[in-house]
């Protein structure tokens, strides 16, 4: 039996959603959703009450629409009655914000629902057939999503792209051609980069020669800059590799790609480009936990960990600030009372379940793919760097040889030969530590069983770990805290914990703390 509710004495929030970053943009626009919806409240008699509420941000996963967000809050408070939106997959294309709509609506948090698309009603059927329209949507937004990626991957595996590129236009096929003059001004500009010639300098020069790309959407004119120049410099994209869809590409084998530079010449401009290497410190690194983590309260600067002597000669580990003028009056404070904080915080364990080790899955799946392409990126950059390094100190420890012992040249070669033998082993030490840190699927994503063991003792984890242990877990679910004289007085968790856990689903006991999901954790961390 379906509830009797008074439309015209109820306060409606008209909200609308679009988003910009996902395979739904298809949907109506805002201003169209907005307007329909207002003749529907002009039809059915409705009080909309403020402004409609608006976002550009994609449902798909919970806990990214700060507006939405909002609403419920607003609503829980009293603000509005119900909500009124174009379709039901405004609202929501998860489960979880989904069965949280619903969840409000038996409590009678929320008495109404209007849709303009979709007829809602307060009865066990209309519950029903508004959970299957946030099934159905997600089932669409998912597989309209794999569809969008499975074919950008195999656009990208073909060579095929739609970024744009400076020198070079995209045909019918999505290949990358030369753009006339434009591509022979950018294949001047590395060559002048090559000669040493500031970026400044560049810039000016082919802009006069008649450099210019024109933006296709709007018909802008863009000329050359410093800041366009810097990225196309560090782009591999100009010798032939394509960084794209989580992949690299090389369109050399895929087709008659026109390169911009020669891929020695391109690592030649790294190695003039790169900071200069530091020298390996050869003294023993002493370990101090969360550094670059606290920060001071009183002026918001970092503060310092370190060891200090105490009044009966015992040596603490203490927080120090350190920045010229804070007003604080104790300058240092104990590490216990950070640890002793986070041991009380995290003390009942995060209460995950077998759900949450879902979503866990896909997103450290997705977390460990990127970085895997990022660090393989920088793996072919140093590896390119290593060859163009070795090859310059074979070719000058060669011509060592042909000069005379004790001439002016003859020393000055031999200085390059040592520098060039200490950049060879630091980057042979960097590659080294690049392997060692790419991930691998299978060891560093949590079983369900050590993912739900870590749920449950997260705080012991902590409290019986390492300091290294402590350092690693305790950085995963914070990005800082905050301290004054003797206390933590802010936190600021890490996504997804920081959207969770300020928009509560389920309370958990321990005041206006709740359940969270979604922990991104390397298995190595444990």
């Amino acid at each position: 039996m379906e509830y009797e509710v008074d439309h015209t004495k109820l306060k409606y929030v008209l909200y609308a959603r679009k988003s910009t970053d996902d395979p739904e943009r298809q949907a109506r626009s805002i201003p169209d959703q907005i307007a329909e919806c207002l003749q529907l409240a002009k039809r059915l008699n409705l009080t909309v009450v403020g402004s409609p509420l608006t976002e550009q941000k994609s449902a798909k996963k919970p806990g990214k629409r700060p507006v939405f967000r909002q609403m419920l809050k607003d609503i829980q408070a009293g603000k509005y009655d119900g909500i009124l939106c174009w379709n039901p997959d405004r609202l929501a294309r998860n489960m979880k914000e989904g069965g949280e709509v619903i969840d409000m609506i038996d409590e009678d948090i929320i008495k109404d629902l209007k849709f303009v698309t979709h007829h809602f009603t307060r009865d066990a059927n209309g519950l029903m057939m508004l959970g299957l329209a946030f099934v159905l949507s997600k089932q669409y937004s998912d597989k309209l999503s794999a569809d969008v990626t499975r074919g950008m991957v195999r656009k990208a595996s073909e060579g095929r792209s739609h970024i744009p590129k400076h020198g070079y236009t995209i045909d019918e096929f999505g290949r990358y051609q030369p753009d006339g003059k434009n591509h022979e001004l950018i294949k001047e500009a590395w060559q002048m980069k090559l000669k040493g010639e500031s970026l400044e300098k560049i810039a000016d020069t082919i802009n006069a020669l008649g450099y210019h790309r024109v933006i296709k959407s709007t018909g802008r004119k863009v000329d050359m800059d410093k800041r366009i120049l810097s990225i196309i410099f560090r782009d591999s994209f100009y010798y032939g590799v394509l960084v794209q869809a989580d992949d690299q590409i090389d369109l050399r084998t895929k087709y008659d790609f026109a390169p911009a530079v020669s891929e020695a010449e391109f690592f030649q401009i790294q190695a003039q480009s790169g900071t200069r290497l530091m020298p390996i410190n050869t003294h023993r690194y002493t370990f101090y936990p969360f550094k670059a983590f606290v920060l001071c309260s009183f002026c918001d600067s970092n503060m310092t960990v370190g060891p200090s002597t105490g009044g009966s000669g015992k040596r603490y580990l203490n927080f120090r600030c350190e920045t010229t003028g804070c007003r604080r009056a104790k300058k240092s404070v104990r590490v216990k009372v950070v640890l002793d904080w986070l041991y009380e915080f995290l003390k009942d364990g995060l209460n995950f379940t077998e759900k949450d080790y879902q979503i866990y899955l896909q997103e450290m799946t997705d977390v460990l793919t990127k970085q895997k392409t990022k660090l393989e990126a920088e793996l072919h950059s140093k590896q390119g760097l290593l060859k163009v390094t070795t090859t310059e100190l074979r070719n000058v420890a060669l011509q060592v040889l042909s000069q005379e012992q004790g001439s002016t040249v003859r020393q000055i070669g031999e200085e390059r030969v040592k520098e060039l033998d200490k950049q060879k082993a630091q980057l042979e030490e960097d590659i080294n530590k690049l392997k060692e840190a790419m991930p691998d699927l299978e060891q560093d994503v949590l079983t369900l069983e050590d993912f739900l063991n870590l749920s449950k003792n997260a705080g012991l984890s902590i409290k019986a770990g390492t300091p290294e242990v402590k350092d690693q877990i305790v950085r995963i679910i914070f990005l800082n805290l905050w301290i004054d004289e003797e206390k933590v007085t802010l936190y600021r968790l890490k996504e997804p914990f920081d959207t969770l856990l300020k928009h509560p689903l389920v309370l958990n006991g321990r005041g206006n703390r709740t359940r969270t999901c979604g922990l991104t954790l390397p298995k190595r961390a444990l």
